[in-house]
């Protein structure tokens, strides 16, 4: 934004509802149920955030891309809001975290009958692991560079995979895996089970790149409506409408 536009955008601010002079480029990346093309307004991650943002008075256009160019884009200034994002401290380094919207437990598959354990990311070394090409899941996972990791485009591809027997363990959010399973291949529900102990319990947030114009109202406009929606019920309805 230029800085004349910037002037008086900022002045209009003062006199009125938050009012972005150009839309808010919002973009997730395909994650099912909380990003999609086919899923209803989006999935749960978009239809939350539009509509915080359009309540706060913003006008928002949307988009669903693979990870890698949503954070490349994001990094280069084109993209301007981030959906879908778990708490990484390397994506701090150009995006500023909102408050958060959801939780999610991340968990190992197993196929069903084996007796995997899993304890620390030590534990784990034994195994093979379908791991998404370009997925975060939890930092000292991630960053576990001595662990067989096997490297899958969906979660499906790495459930189908434990199930066959051609890796040992795969994992995701549980929200994520169902959901594959139920609408994918609800066979795999008696081939697989999840390992008991949780890799990590993740809150799912959105985020703004850093170097955002008015990056610093447009958060705070979006965690008071959050706040104003979780205390009015309306988070809790808008997120029944992606559970049934």
């Amino acid at each position: 934004m230029r800085p004349l536009l910037l002037a008086f955008a900022l002045l209009f601010g003062c006199l009125g509802p938050a009012r972005a002079e150009t839309p808010i480029r919002v973009v997730v990346d395909d994650w099912p149920p909380f990003g999609g093309e086919y899923l209803p307004n989006g999935g749960i991650s978009l239809d939350v955030i539009t509509t915080v943002l359009e309540r706060a008075g913003y006008d928002v256009t949307t988009e669903i891309l693979p990870f890698a160019r949503i954070l490349n884009g994001a990094q280069s200034g084109i993209y301007d809001v981030v959906g879908n994002l778990f708490l990484q401290e390397e994506l701090q380094a150009y995006l500023t975290y909102s408050d958060p919207f959801y939780e999610t437990e991340v968990r190992f598959v197993q196929q069903k009958g084996h007796d995997h354990v899993f304890t620390d990311v030590e534990s784990l070394r034994p195994y093979s692991i379908a791991v998404g090409e370009g997925y975060l899941y939890e930092e000292r996972f991630d960053s576990a560079d001595d662990l067989n990791k096997v490297v899958v485009t969906t979660t499906i591809q790495g459930v189908r995979m434990v199930a066959s027997g051609r890796v040992d363990l795969t994992l995701d959010s549980t929200d994520v895996i169902d959901y594959a399973i139920r609408t994918d291949d609800p066979g795999l529900a008696d081939q697989i089970e999840y390992l008991p102990t949780v890799l990590t319990a993740q809150r799912i947030h959105m985020a703004v790149r850093s170097d955002f114009p008015g990056r610093d109202k447009l958060l705070a406009d979006f965690n008071s409506v959050l706040a104003d929606m979780r205390a009015d019920g309306s988070l809790d309805r808008l997120l029944e409408k992606h559970r049934n």
